[in-house]
C-alpha cells in the first residue's frame, strides 16, 4: 500500500477512534505530501523525505519546549513524533551507524573534519535511514581535526 494510501485509511480510523491528536498528525502529513504534488502521487521514497524533514523540525521544537518547561507543548509533540515515527524506515542502532560512517570514510577517502561533507554524501548512499545527526558526530570523532 503506498504511503498516500495509508495516511488516508489512517485518517479515517482516527476520525471513527475520535483521536484528534493523531487525525490532524495525518491531515499535516497529508498537507505536505500535496504541498509538493497536488495529486499526491509522490514516490514513497520522496514521501519519506518530507517526513523526515517534518519529524526534524518537530525534535526541534520539543527540545525548545522541554527547555522552557512547557509541559502543555511538549506532551502533544511527544505523540505527533511517534505517529510521524509509524511511517519512517527504522533507524538503524548506533553500532550499525558506526560501522557505516567508518566504511564512509574508507570510500571517501576522508582524513580531516574538513571531508566531513563528503563523507556525510558517502554515509547517505550507502543507507539513507541513518540518523544524520549520529552519523555526523561519529563522523567528527573518528576524523583527525587539522
Amino acid at each position: 500500500m503506498a504511503m498516500m494510501e495509508q495516511i488516508n485509511e489512517g485518517i479515517k480510523e482516527a476520525m471513527r477512534s475520535r483521536d484528534q491528536i493523531r487525525l490532524a498528525t495525518l491531515r499535516m502529513l497529508k498537507s505536505k505530501i500535496l504541498a509538493v504534488d497536488a495529486r499526491g502521487n509522490l514516490p514513497d521514497a520522496e514521501v519519506i523525505k518530507l517526513f523526515k524533514t517534518y519529524y526534524g523540525s518537530l525534535q526541534e521544537a520539543l527540545v525548545q519546549a522541554q527547555e522552557a518547561k512547557r509541559l502543555d507543548i511538549s506532551e502533544p509533540l511527544k505523540q505527533e513524533l511517534l505517529i510521524i515515527q509509524e511511517f519512517l524506515p527504522k533507524a538503524l542502532s548506533p553500532e550499525e551507524t558506526k560501522k557505516i560512517v567508518v566504511q564512509a570514510i574508507a570510500e571517501s577517502g576522508a582524513k580531516t573534519k574538513k571531508d566531513l561533507g563528503l563523507v556525510m554524501k558517502a554515509v547517505m548512499r550507502l543507507n539513507n535511514a541513518v540518523d544524520g545527526k549520529l552519523a555526523k558526530d561519529l563522523a567528527s570523532e573518528l576524523l583527525a581535526d587539522s
